[in-house]
């Protein structure tokens, strides 16, 4: 009797899912190395649709096999990587070139983690019209949040722990830089949580998507 309990207790635990102290999101924000074209354009800064804002790379053009190490910016309307034209003179006419992401972001985070959680609180009016760590112009009303270090426009799908509503924000910020405080959300994303009144409540949050 004792073996054989002894034998359904091993294959219970042998068939039970194992459990991670923490599951990851494995997305590549930045590649390493990769392969994109490069231009120029009347701008005072680097601009890409396929980097995380504030990614550090090292641009190589592989026809003179010159490089440039520049800060970029992200933009939706860019194909590529377009630089500020002073830089021509360096690297050369337009080219297809190879592209090193010395920094992803500027936090060089490359992963997120699938769920997270913590304390939330909101901020609203007194910072319409400001612009944003990531350049968005802050709207109180918009779905927003501000997170220390999560990839600007990674998607979270926040619950709120008090009483189970749900809101999807994008992270456009950083902060909040109080201790115990782990997510500061917009008036509008706030307001469709039901915390207003509260002002801090406990939450649970999905990652949908990790960076833009």
């Amino acid at each position: 009797m004792r073996v054989a309990l002894l034998l359904l207790l091993f294959l219970f635990v042998g068939c039970a899912p194992k459990i991670r102290k923490e599951e990851r999101l494995q997305v590549r924000l930045c590649p390493r190395v990769t392969t994109m074209r490069v231009y120029y354009c009347n701008a005072p800064t680097a601009y890409s649709d396929r980097l995380q804002p504030m990614s550090r790379v090292k641009v190589v053009n592989p026809k003179t096999g010159r490089s440039l190490t520049v800060g970029v910016r992200y933009r939706k309307g860019v194909k590529g990587l377009c630089l500020p034209r002073r830089y021509r003179r360096i690297l050369g006419p337009p080219f297809v070139g190879k592209v090193f992401v010395l920094r992803c972001g500027d936090n060089d985070v490359r992963s997120c983690p699938k769920r997270f959680r913590g304390y939330a609180s909101w901020y609203g009016k007194e910072f319409a019209g400001r612009r944003t760590a990531s350049g968005v112009r802050f709207n109180p009303y918009g779905l927003y949040a501000a997170h220390r270090y999560l990839p600007f426009g990674t998607l979270l799908e926040v619950k709120n722990l008090k009483n189970g509503r749900k809101v999807v924000v994008e992270v456009v910020d950083r902060g909040p830089f109080v201790k115990n405080r782990h997510l500061d959300l917009s008036y509008g994303a706030a307001k469709k949580l039901k915390m207003i009144r509260d002002g801090v409540i406990p939450f649970e949050a999905r990652v949908l998507r990790c960076g833009r």
